[in-house]
């Protein structure tokens, strides 16, 4: 039997409640009843609304928050606590890219020497953390000039090159990518997701991708996941999920993408806004904002159905 590359089960995620009062023991869900599967080699595609705990789910199966419940495993080896020696493994062969370039390169390095840190931190010689960061800067599009430049003296979109460049260094098994290219202007944004789109056939490394932009989705995905307050309301094939999606969320999700061959039907507008994580809607976390909710809806929270091959939703409906 195959296992997944890395398998999360009822996955769960809580923080203290901040309030006046001070009481303690009190904590709400940034993410809650988190299951799926990333195949080796693929790229998973996590999309949703600011706020829905995309990047809290990522930072705790990189350990960067504790996870309150469920379990993770990897090639088939389970992880049960954060920081045990197999989710120290899962995070040696991890790499990370963040939403602000500028912000996540060190301001006292120049941009070859923020590219071999990691290489530096694994004992790596200097000759050779050289001659592997004048390579990644060659094949991100850095010139070699550039390589002995600080973040402040080049633009948001060279930064984010270091640190695809930098993430690559290691050659990880699997690089998380959260909202790569958010932080960058329109033009910057098709060239990174570009570089990002080769780097993927170049490395053939397992990409784990959280975006809200679903034209790169469509491009560069394998797999597509939708979160909603905390949730996954729908997972399915990147071919089913823009030709057949199934949950009113992940319609009007795609329904407000403005570029052709993403959305066939008619605009649909949500009203509200989504509620907070700290006091969350009983039954389906999607109810109050659903244009085709139930009575059931508001009592009941679904449970994950397969509608089809590698296509499960969670709603009433199906």
């Amino acid at each position: 039997m195959t296992h997944p590359f890395l398998s999360i089960r009822d996955f769960g995620v809580r923080f203290p409640v901040r309030s006046e009062s001070f009481r303690r023991g009190r904590y709400f869900y940034a993410v809650r009843h988190i299951s799926l599967d990333v195949r080796k080699k693929e790229t998973f595609c996590l999309v949703g609304e600011s706020g829905s705990g995309k990047t809290t789910l990522v930072w705790a199966i990189l350990g960067l928050y504790p996870f309150a419940e469920g379990e993770m495993a990897f090639c088939g080896r389970s992880i049960k606590r954060s920081n045990d020696p197999v989710h120290q493994a899962l995070i040696s062969n991890a790499q990370m890219v963040f939403q602000d370039p500028v912000a996540a390169v060190s301001p006292f390095l120049t941009l070859g020497q923020s590219i071999e840190e990691p290489l530096r931190a694994r004992g790596v010689g200097k000759k050779e953390r050289a001659a592997i960061a004048q390579r990644l800067a060659a094949e991100t599009g850095l010139s070699h000039e550039l390589l002995g430049r600080r973040p402040c003296e080049v633009s948001d979109g060279q930064n984010q090159r270091v640190c695809i460049a930098r993430a690559l260094s290691t050659k990880p098994a699997i690089l998380f990518l959260d909202e790569p290219l958010t932080a960058l202007d329109a033009i910057v944004q098709r060239e990174v997701a570009e570089l990002l789109y080769r780097m993927k056939k170049d490395y053939n490394a397992t990409f784990f991708l959280v975006t809200h932009d679903l034209d790169f989705v469509k491009r560069c995905g394998t797999t597509v996941a939708v979160m909603y307050l905390g949730k996954i309301v729908e997972r399915a094939a990147k071919e089913t999920f823009f030709s057949n999606p199934c949950h009113p969320f992940s319609q009007a999700l795609l329904s407000s993408v403005l570029k052709p061959g993403i959305w066939k039907g008619e605009r649909i507008v949500l009203k509200g806004e989504s509620p907070s994580p700290q006091n969350p809607p009983s039954g389906c976390v999607f109810h109050t904002r659903c244009p085709r909710r139930l009575p059931v809806c508001e009592k009941t929270a679904p449970e994950e159905r397969l509608v089809g091959a590698e296509h499960a939703v969670c709603c009433h409906l199906f």
